[in-house]
């Protein structure tokens, strides 16, 4: 018989077996196309409810057993890269997956990659100070930074709400700056922020 995945907490529709938690996992770094950390993979799955832990950290021990993915140093973190037998893997047996669980899947790898890359390319620093707090934004670039703004907050639910925003949408904040302190708006074009939040939780 089948063995079926742990279900407590996974989404009806989603995927339901081994297999099929493997080849999810395998489509997923395929489709990033770089090596993924297990955390961001299981945010990402998880926050859409694909997968049950348990099953996704079982599947990913059987697909390093197998050499579907090898651990690998990415950017200084320690992350895994799809092999060319997990590559194989996933477009061999995409099609075993439902659309919207690839769809949805696909989705939350790209808003999770998306926000770890402007983590790292963007500092916002918190502390606390006598009176409050304050937040430091920086955008930064090969040689000086492009942007650092320091703002007074009242409280430290605040300067996370800032950090949020900022970081959805880092250039946002730089055109908006740009545009009030030089009064050149034509340069930055029109100040509209991105859809999308980038935090699930």
């Amino acid at each position: 018989m089948e063995y079926r995945a742990f279900t407590e907490g996974v989404r009806p529709g989603s995927v339901t077996t081994s297999h099929e938690v493997m080849v999810l996992i395998c489509y997923l770094m395929d489709k990033a196309g770089q090596p993924v950390s297990f955390k961001e993979l299981n945010s990402a799955l998880q926050s859409q409810e694909l997968v049950n832990y348990f099953q996704f950290a079982e599947a990913m021990e059987s697909l390093r057993k197998s050499g579907h993915i090898l651990p690998q140093e990415y950017q200084g973190e320690s992350c895994f890269a799809l092999t060319d037998l997990g590559r194989q893997a996933s477009r061999a047996f995409e099609e075993d997956l439902p659309p919207a669980v690839r769809e949805r899947g696909t989705r939350a790898m790209d808003r999770i990659l998306t926000l770890v890359r402007r983590q790292k390319e963007n500092k916002v620093e918190i502390r606390q100070v006598e009176d409050g707090w304050q937040i430091t934004l920086t955008i930064t670039d090969i040689g000086s930074d492009l942007m650092s703004v320091t703002i007074f907050m009242p409280t430290r639910d605040a300067c996370e709400r800032i950090r949020r925003r900022f970081l959805n949408d880092p250039m946002l904040t730089y055109k908006g700056v740009f545009a009030l302190l030089t009064g050149d708006t034509k340069t930055v074009g029109e100040l509209v922020s991105s859809q999308e939040d980038l935090f699930q939780d």
